[in-house]
Protein backbone atom coordinates (compact mmCIF):
# COMPACT_ATOMS: atom_id res chain seq x y z
CA UNK A 1 0.00 0.00 0.00
CA UNK A 2 2.84 2.37 0.79
CA UNK A 3 5.16 0.97 -1.89
CA UNK A 4 7.75 -0.19 0.66
CA UNK A 5 8.83 -3.82 0.49
CA UNK A 6 10.89 -5.96 2.83
CA UNK A 7 13.74 -5.70 0.32
CA UNK A 8 13.79 -1.92 0.75
CA UNK A 9 14.55 -2.41 4.44
CA UNK A 10 16.86 -5.37 3.90
CA UNK A 11 19.12 -3.51 1.45
CA UNK A 12 18.84 -0.04 2.96
CA UNK A 13 21.58 1.92 4.68
CA UNK A 14 22.24 0.71 8.27
CA UNK A 15 21.33 4.17 9.52
CA UNK A 16 17.70 3.47 8.64
CA UNK A 17 17.52 0.97 11.51
CA UNK A 18 18.47 3.70 13.97
CA UNK A 19 15.92 6.09 12.49
CA UNK A 20 13.17 3.45 12.66
CA UNK A 21 14.11 2.59 16.26
CA UNK A 22 13.81 6.28 17.21
CA UNK A 23 10.46 6.62 15.44
CA UNK A 24 9.08 3.42 17.02
CA UNK A 25 10.26 4.48 20.48
CA UNK A 26 8.59 7.89 20.05
CA UNK A 27 5.40 6.18 18.91
CA UNK A 28 5.38 3.96 21.99
CA UNK A 29 6.29 6.83 24.32
CA UNK A 30 3.54 9.07 22.90
CA UNK A 31 1.05 6.24 22.59
CA UNK A 32 0.38 7.12 18.98
CA UNK A 33 0.39 4.84 15.96
CA UNK A 34 -0.43 6.28 12.52
CA UNK A 35 -3.74 5.10 11.09
CA UNK A 36 -1.94 3.75 8.03
CA UNK A 37 -0.23 1.15 10.25
CA UNK A 38 -3.62 -0.47 10.86
CA UNK A 39 -4.67 -0.57 7.23
CA UNK A 40 -4.41 -3.65 5.06
CA UNK A 41 -5.96 -5.13 1.99
CA UNK A 42 -7.31 -8.64 1.56
CA UNK A 43 -6.24 -10.90 -1.27
CA UNK A 44 -8.32 -13.98 -2.12
CA UNK A 45 -6.27 -17.16 -2.51
CA UNK A 46 -7.54 -20.53 -3.72
CA UNK A 47 -7.91 -22.93 -0.77
CA UNK A 48 -6.76 -26.01 -2.64
CA UNK A 49 -4.18 -26.58 -5.30
CA UNK A 50 -6.72 -28.72 -7.18
CA UNK A 51 -8.10 -27.83 -10.57
CA UNK A 52 -10.66 -25.05 -10.10
CA UNK A 53 -10.89 -24.48 -13.85
CA UNK A 54 -13.23 -27.44 -14.36
CA UNK A 55 -16.01 -25.96 -12.23
CA UNK A 56 -17.50 -22.64 -11.28
CA UNK A 57 -15.53 -21.04 -8.47
CA UNK A 58 -17.47 -20.07 -5.36
CA UNK A 59 -16.61 -18.13 -2.23
CA UNK A 60 -15.96 -21.46 -0.49
CA UNK A 61 -13.03 -22.11 -2.85
CA UNK A 62 -11.02 -19.12 -1.56
CA UNK A 63 -9.56 -17.84 1.68
CA UNK A 64 -8.46 -14.30 2.33
CA UNK A 65 -5.07 -13.13 3.54
CA UNK A 66 -4.40 -9.59 4.68
CA UNK A 67 -1.45 -7.65 3.37
CA UNK A 68 -0.22 -5.05 5.87
CA UNK A 69 2.40 -2.28 5.50
CA UNK A 70 5.95 -3.53 6.05
CA UNK A 71 6.78 -0.89 8.66
CA UNK A 72 3.77 -1.87 10.78
CA UNK A 73 4.93 -5.50 10.64
CA UNK A 74 8.40 -4.44 11.79
CA UNK A 75 6.91 -2.48 14.70
CA UNK A 76 4.69 -5.43 15.63
CA UNK A 77 7.69 -7.78 15.56
CA UNK A 78 9.71 -5.42 17.77
CA UNK A 79 6.88 -5.21 20.30
CA UNK A 80 6.45 -8.99 20.35
CA UNK A 81 10.17 -9.57 20.88
CA UNK A 82 10.45 -6.95 23.64
CA UNK A 83 7.26 -7.79 25.52
CA UNK A 84 6.52 -11.45 24.77
CA UNK A 85 7.06 -12.36 28.43
CA UNK A 86 4.03 -10.17 29.27
CA UNK A 87 1.72 -11.83 26.74
CA UNK A 88 0.43 -14.79 28.69
CA UNK A 89 -2.18 -17.19 27.39
CA UNK A 90 -4.13 -19.93 29.08
CA UNK A 91 -2.66 -23.42 29.20
CA UNK A 92 -5.99 -24.52 27.74
CA UNK A 93 -5.43 -22.57 24.53
CA UNK A 94 -3.90 -24.69 21.78
CA UNK A 95 -4.61 -22.81 18.55
CA UNK A 96 -2.51 -19.91 17.29
CA UNK A 97 0.15 -20.63 19.87
CA UNK A 98 3.84 -21.36 19.45
CA UNK A 99 4.86 -24.99 20.12
CA UNK A 100 1.25 -26.13 20.29
CA UNK A 101 -0.62 -28.64 18.19
CA UNK A 102 -3.89 -30.44 17.69
CA UNK A 103 -2.35 -33.56 19.27
CA UNK A 104 -1.84 -31.66 22.53
CA UNK A 105 -5.47 -30.53 22.61
CA UNK A 106 -6.66 -34.10 21.97
CA UNK A 107 -4.41 -35.36 24.77
CA UNK A 108 -5.77 -32.74 27.19
CA UNK A 109 -9.32 -33.66 26.18
CA UNK A 110 -8.65 -37.35 26.77
CA UNK A 111 -7.08 -36.68 30.18
CA UNK A 112 -10.07 -34.64 31.33
CA UNK A 113 -12.66 -37.14 30.07
CA UNK A 114 -10.71 -40.09 31.52
CA UNK A 115 -10.46 -38.34 34.89
CA UNK A 116 -14.21 -37.85 35.15
CA UNK A 117 -15.25 -41.22 33.70
CA UNK A 118 -12.85 -43.14 35.97
CA UNK A 119 -14.45 -41.43 38.97
CA UNK A 120 -17.90 -42.56 37.80
CA UNK A 121 -19.12 -39.28 36.35
CA UNK A 122 -20.86 -38.82 33.04
CA UNK A 123 -19.14 -36.61 30.48
CA UNK A 124 -21.25 -34.83 27.87
CA UNK A 125 -19.34 -33.56 24.86
CA UNK A 126 -20.49 -31.12 22.21
CA UNK A 127 -18.30 -30.60 19.16
CA UNK A 128 -18.87 -27.76 16.72
CA UNK A 129 -17.21 -27.57 13.33
CA UNK A 130 -16.50 -23.87 12.88
CA UNK A 131 -14.13 -24.36 9.94
CA UNK A 132 -16.42 -22.46 7.58
CA UNK A 133 -17.89 -20.01 10.09
CA UNK A 134 -15.63 -17.13 9.06
CA UNK A 135 -16.27 -17.81 5.37
CA UNK A 136 -20.03 -17.54 5.86
CA UNK A 137 -20.19 -14.52 8.12
CA UNK A 138 -21.03 -10.98 7.14
CA UNK A 139 -17.53 -9.45 6.97
CA UNK A 140 -18.85 -5.89 6.70
CA UNK A 141 -20.74 -6.42 9.96
CA UNK A 142 -17.61 -7.87 11.60
CA UNK A 143 -15.43 -4.94 10.53
CA UNK A 144 -18.06 -2.47 11.78
CA UNK A 145 -18.17 -4.33 15.09
CA UNK A 146 -14.37 -4.33 15.39
CA UNK A 147 -14.23 -0.60 14.66
CA UNK A 148 -16.98 0.10 17.18
CA UNK A 149 -19.37 1.44 14.55
CA UNK A 150 -23.12 0.95 14.72
CA UNK A 151 -24.20 -1.76 12.33
CA UNK A 152 -27.76 -1.97 11.05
Amino acid sequence: MDGITAEHLQYSHPLLLCVLAKIFNFMIKLGYVPLSFGMSYTVPLPKTSGNVHGKSATVDDFRGISISPVLSKVLEHCILVCYERLFKTSDNQFGFKKSSSCAQSIYAFRCVTDYYTLSGSTVNVCALDLSKAFDKMNHHGLFCEINGEAYA
